[in-house]
């Protein structure tokens, strides 16, 4: 029997096509390596985001975007002095797959502009490393439809936000983060590693566990928490395009006129997304004040 392929990459023309026409809508997983404690790979974020999301597309139908394991670490909320949260959960070496804010948006967008181009009705952005930054993705998301009138349906959200099981929420290798990865990669987790090199840290960003509600990690909850997500993407997915209506002699916008609206985007929100040290010491982020405020 063979194998149905999700993987955008991995598809010959003549099977992409016929995917996307049988379900067009595509999934972008974003995320990066980071410190997760001891016990988890450093790409936990991005693995358990693509992961997800090729097990969905499997599932339900639809093709999944080349991957993008890099992310935004290097904020005011990571800074590495004595107030930060780097020192704060005992990390010295970050080994961090961070890019600058401006570079991840502008991709994001160009992304989301590829998804137009190829033919997709609807897209799925998620990301499974977050903390705000999802907030972001969903108003460049907001941004590119104000500004093409594009019929593409577009949903954006962090991977936690997709959770149906019991309470569980996200959080930071965790019992949450590190039950998802041992569901989609077990041989990723070590529960038994507990020290890492003193050049490295202390605790690097890890949990003890049981946690403080007396739970573990464990891949027979990663799976009921995946599948769960999993779930849910298929009535996103359902819901995304029975709302799609194709736009007669419709075209996306060229790769000059995206960059238009890259910089239109940057010149508006950059203070939005990336505050001083000072502001996020002082609580003093700008909040924004939506897009009529710009005569958008």
């Amino acid at each position: 029997m063979k194998e149905t392929k999700v993987r955008w990459e991995e598809m010959f023309p003549e099977e992409f096509v016929e995917s996307r026409d049988a379900s067009p809508i595509c999934y972008m997983g974003y995320g990066l390596a980071e410190p997760h404690g001891a016990y988890n790979a450093l790409g936990l974020d991005f693995i358990k985001a693509q992961g997800i999301l090729e097990r969905a597309a499997t599932e339900s139908g639809g093709i999944v975007a080349p991957p993008m394991a890099w992310h935004i670490t290097d904020l005011p909320a990571f800074h590495t002095g004595r107030d930060g949260w780097f020192n704060a959960v005992g990390i010295r070496q970050s080994l961090a797959s961070s890019i600058p804010a401006d570079l991840f948006y502008r991709m994001v967008l160009f992304q989301i502009r590829a998804f137009d181009a190829r033919g997709f009705h609807a897209a799925i952005l998620v990301t499974g490393h977050y903390g705000g930054l999802e907030r972001h993705i969903r108003l460049l998301c907001e941004y590119y439809l104000r500004r093409t009138c594009s019929p593409i349906q577009l949903y954006a959200c962090a991977d936690w936000e997709l959770i149906r099981h019991e309470d569980y929420r996200g959080d930071h290798a965790g019992v949450t983060e590190t039950s998802q990865l041992m569901a989609v990669r077990p041989d990723l987790v070590d529960l038994e590693r507990e020290d890492v090199p003193a050049e490295l840290g202390t605790n690097y960003a890890g949990s003890k566990f049981p946690d403080n509600k007396g739970h573990s990690p464990s891949r027979e909850l990663g799976e009921k928490i995946v599948n769960s997500q999993i779930e849910r993407l298929g009535e996103i997915k359902d819901e995304l395009l029975a709302a799609y209506t194709p736009r007669e002699n419709w075209t996306a916008p060229s790769m000059t006129e995206a960059e238009d609206i890259w910089h239109r985007y940057e010149a508006l929100t950059r203070k939005y997304w990336s505050v001083t040290y000072e502001e996020y010491r002082k609580k003093s982020v700008p909040e924004f004040p939506g897009w009529e405020a710009f005569g958008e």
